[in-house]
């Protein structure tokens, strides 16, 4: 090596070299094995008799044959300084030099000690990679790309999908900064669902981000608390984000105050609903058919008075002049089939204020089983017998029963029974459609000459009545026992040429009395395609519970095997229910003899086969479950329509006019 370094020095001595080797430094270094090994083999050794200034021996007086090696062991040897070392003293013979190198770990393939492996932190490797991965410009998207990604997983109800589009394909991977827009679009996707949790994580994240908080965000937050599964969480961060809305000051528009006017009424805050609507008059902002609506979903939120409050919204409607529309008369008459009236007193005092009269004109009259309110004249007598409470002037016209109201029959007489109903729907310019007339079923007197002076009503007015409408008329008439009337609206399904549905089998389920009956309802669905479910099935096991028919029973439970039908909670617990009160008829000895043989029957053939059936555990599964998982691409949802209301700012002119969009014009 040093050969290689000074080609033009002809090297006599080592000790010459020495002292060129200590100024340069190159033993500083600790890089002595290939040095040794070059000088040794290339250059003269001194002699100990030599000394530094004693006879120099040329390397041209020594021969290969005279010099054995450079690490020739003799007894006066002397090394040179620099390689006075023990361990070059202690070569025993017959080692070659590579050996004793590795042997004093001199070894020139190695540099210092080996150092010990330690592990990385995983927290690190991220970093690592995420700084050395960095996606291509060409990889990101515009932001109306990614939303319109977004509205595509949205509209089939992929609200897993919709997510990840935001939180793992922008942030993530393209390492792209959201808009608001891009938040505002899936808390909308969640505020529809009800995923509350996901929506006001969305909301956070969007205030981390300093993000503009807009009215949108308001209205989708809003929204996912009025559609929240548990209403009291709902009702809960709804009354917490009204908070943070008045702490910054914020002034709400009237989209916001009817999300604000649906999320308290949904979730049972009636009185913040009724106080929101003040607040709007307050603010001077226009009352319209959407916040009378959503004041009557409000309504319906309160089963025992609700009917009593939805009376006094439509009387303001009309003190307003607000123009009712067919989603108006639809809330109502929700509220006539689920809510009730309430306390009487509160009742009187409404009447008062919609017939308008002192409270000395209003008497209530008790009786032996009804309480009467009359509406007194100066002579006595009432120019319209039928009561209507929705006319331009309302009015109760004979004695009306207001204790004994406690069925949507009544309530709708207060209305002007059906034909009234309808008559006020056509004064206001509202044609009523299939769902006005499916809920006014619902609430017709339990009579079958109702039922047909419906339907001739809907031909006068040119409605087709469709699947689900026969649906319902035939599970009035099962619920009232009238299984042939059920069985005639089935032929007159057949008659129209329309196919019967699930839904449909699922209300003959009810009719089904025995087990031929079942047997032969179980054929008509095969040879249609349907397969049996836990609901056909149950309403079966109902049937024959109340029969007392064991043979049917035993039935309906073979039919869940041979079927491998999954059975629900519900059906289990009748089951069980079924077998406490068979025990306690025992026990009393109201059973015969031949029932008491088939109880002892049924009561092991039921300890086998809760072992053998298969019980379906989807009722017990998370609400929110399904928005935490990603479903196939083969699996399609139908795009449902939950607008309620006519898009407000809409064009007038659909058809494309202008020549340039005429096919030939280009």
């Amino acid at each position: 090596m040093f050969c290689d370094l000074w080609p033009h020095v002809k090297i006599t001595r080592l000790c010459d070299v020495q002292p060129n080797i200590e100024r340069l430094g190159m033993f500083k270094l600790k890089i002595c094995g290939n040095i040794a090994r070059s000088c040794l083999q290339r250059a003269p050794i001194c002699s100990a008799n030599a000394g530094v200034n004693g006879a120099s021996m040329l390397s041209t007086d020594v021969t290969p044959a005279q010099y054995k090696g450079p690490y020739e062991r003799k007894q006066n040897f002397e090394f040179p300084a620099p390689f006075r070392d023990k361990r070059f003293r202690a070569l025993p013979p017959g080692e070659s030099e590579r050996e004793f190198l590795v042997r004093a770990k001199m070894d020139p393939d190695s540099f210092g000690e080996k150092l010990e492996e330690t592990e990385e932190d995983a927290g690190d490797l991220e970093e690592e990679r995420h700084i050395g991965e960095q996606p291509l410009a060409s990889q990101r998207l515009s932001t109306k790309q990614y939303a319109t990604i977004i509205k595509d997983f949205l509209r089939q109800r992929k609200i897993k999908e919709a997510i990840d589009v935001l939180e793992v394909k922008m942030l993530k991977e393209d390492r792209v900064k959201p808009e608001n827009y891009i938040y505002n679009l899936v808390l909308g996707g969640c505020g529809r669902v009800g995923y509350t949790k996901k929506a006001f994580q969305l909301y956070n994240n969007m205030k981390k981000r300093a993000l503009t908080v807009t009215a949108g965000t308001y209205t989708a937050l809003f929204n996912a608390c009025s559609n929240s599964p548990w209403p009291a969480d709902g009702l809960a961060r709804a009354n917490q984000l009204y908070g943070i809305m008045q702490e910054k000051g914020y002034t709400p528009n009237d989209t916001n105050y009817n999300a604000m006017i649906k999320a308290f009424g949904r979730c049972g805050d009636l009185q913040m609903a009724f106080a929101l609507v003040d607040q709007m008059r307050e603010a001077k902002l226009p009352l319209r058919d959407d916040t009378v609506s959503f004041l009557l979903q409000s309504c319906i939120s309160d089963k025992e008075a609700g009917f009593r409050h939805a009376l006094l919204v439509w009387r303001k409607l009309t003190e307003k002049r607000v123009k009712p529309t067919i989603y108006s008369f639809n809330l109502l008459l929700r509220c006539v089939r689920d809510c009730g009236l309430g306390d009487l007193e509160a009742t009187k005092q409404v009447m008062e204020k919609l017939l308008n009269v002192e409270r000395a004109q209003l008497a209530l009259v008790s009786g032996a089983d009804q309480t009467a309110l009359i509406a007194k004249g100066t002579d006595g007598d009432v120019s319209d017998l039928r009561p209507n409470l929705l006319a331009a002037v309302p009015h109760l016209g004979s004695v009306l029963s207001i204790s004994e109201v406690k069925n949507p029959e009544d309530r709708l007489l207060l209305l002007g029974g059906c034909q009234g109903f309808i008559e006020t729907m056509l004064l206001h310019k509202c044609a009523p459609d299939i769902k006005t007339f499916t809920l006014l079923l619902d609430s017709l007197p339990k009579t079958t000459a109702a039922e047909k002076e419906l339907i001739v009503t809907m031909k006068k007015l040119n409605i087709r009545p469709d699947v689900d409408f026969y649906n319902m008329l035939m599970k009035k008439r099962s619920m009232r026992k009238d299984y042939e009337g059920a069985k005639q609206v089935l032929t007159q399904i057949k008659q129209t040429k329309m196919r019967p549905d699930l839904i449909t089998y699922g209300v003959l389920a009810l009719g089904c009395t025995n087990k031929e009956e079942a047997l032969d309802l179980v054929s008509q669905m095969n040879q249609t395609g349907y397969t049996l479910n836990a609901a056909i099935l149950g309403a079966m096991l109902r049937q024959a519970c109340v029969h007392m028919e064991f043979d049917y029973i035993f039935e309906v439970m073979e039919l869940c095997l041979r079927e491998c039908v999954p059975v629900n909670k519900m059906f289990l617990d009748h089951l069980h229910s079924f077998k406490k009160s068979c025990r306690h008829k025992q026990n009393a000895k109201e059973l015969s003899h031949q029932q008491v043989r088939k109880f002892g029957v049924f009561k092991n053939r039921l300890e086998t086969w809760l072992t053998e059936v298969q019980i379906d555990e989807a009722e017990d599964a998370h609400p929110w479950q399904q928005f935490r998982q990603n479903y196939p691409d083969e699996v399609r949802f139908k795009p449902k329509d939950s607008a309620r209301f006519k898009a407000r700012h809409t064009s007038r002119f659909k058809v494309k006019t202008s020549s340039k969009h005429r096919r030939g014009d280009w």
